[in-house]
């Protein structure tokens, strides 16, 4: 995960001040990305399995001097094939701002900053002693579908020897963590497409043939090992990338049918 960072300020006699908003064009190569002006989330665009290259393309609301922020997220690196140190990820531009005065701005060989991770990583909110080094707010103050938060919570074990899972089903896009351990990348707003009509095996299979649970999450259930957990107590950490909503994250047990 990265972040650039790019202020800008803008002259008073551009036109766009008094007319409104101004298109933002960003290429990337994948995975997932996240446009923040002024500290606002201004929009989220990600790429497809088959096809992870994306391009942000929103108009933005900017003043006399603003802040940009792109935040790039990268869904798994390859480690091995042919080439694969060619392959790319992540922003390679251009970043291009549409409508001023001299018809477009390529910032792209602007001066920008970065930060790797995010703060709530360096400061281990995931582990026990890292949680209780910040102050949570609770209740009704919980903030629901807003981006880049955490959430904490604690939970019993459920008694008997069932395997045990997270439903995360209410969430968009993150990380998840029990008791300090990493239990993975969460992404149920990542949903299944396709035809999901009548199904007819006649002929070649392919995998388009014969599809089920179109717009339903691609993976709703995370395994979480009984060998991590406590009778009680247990704390659970969740980095919420896109926003959720945490009052629907349950532990649930796999029962044979």
């Amino acid at each position: 995960m990265f972040l650039f960072i790019l202020s800008i300020t803008i002259s008073s006699n551009e036109g766009f001040l008094k007319t409104g908003e101004d298109p933002l064009t960003i290429c990337s190569a994948g995975h997932a990305l996240h446009v923040f002006v002024n500290g606002q989330l201004a929009g989220t665009s990600y790429g497809a399995l088959s096809s992870p290259k994306l391009t942000f393309s929103q108009r933005i609301k900017l003043l006399r001097a603003n802040k940009l922020a792109i935040l790039s997220t990268a869904v798994g690196l390859p480690d091995a094939g042919v080439h694969y140190e060619t392959w790319n990820t992540g922003v390679l531009g251009p970043a291009t701002l549409n409508g001023v005065n001299s018809g477009a701005w390529d910032m792209s060989k602007w001066k920008w900053s970065y930060k790797i991770g995010t703060k709530g990583e360096a400061m281990s909110l995931h582990t026990t002693t890292g949680s209780s080094s910040v102050e949570w707010t609770e209740g009704s103050f919980v903030a629901v579908k807003q981006p880049l938060t955490w959430y904490k919570s604690s939970f019993n074990a459920p008694v008997g020897n069932e395997p045990l899972a997270l439903d995360m089903n209410t969430m968009g896009k993150g990380q998840v963590w029990v008791n300090g351990h990493n239990i993975g990348r969460q992404w149920p707003a990542y949903t299944a497409h396709g035809n999901c009509g009548r199904c007819n095996y006649a002929g070649i299979y392919n995998e388009k043939k014969c599809l089920s649970n179109c717009g339903q999450s691609s993976q709703r259930w995370y395994h979480v090992p009984r060998s991590w957990l406590k009778p009680s107590g247990n704390l659970l950490v969740v980095f919420e990338e896109w926003g959720g909503d945490p009052s629907g994250i349950s532990v649930v047990k796999r029962t044979n049918k």
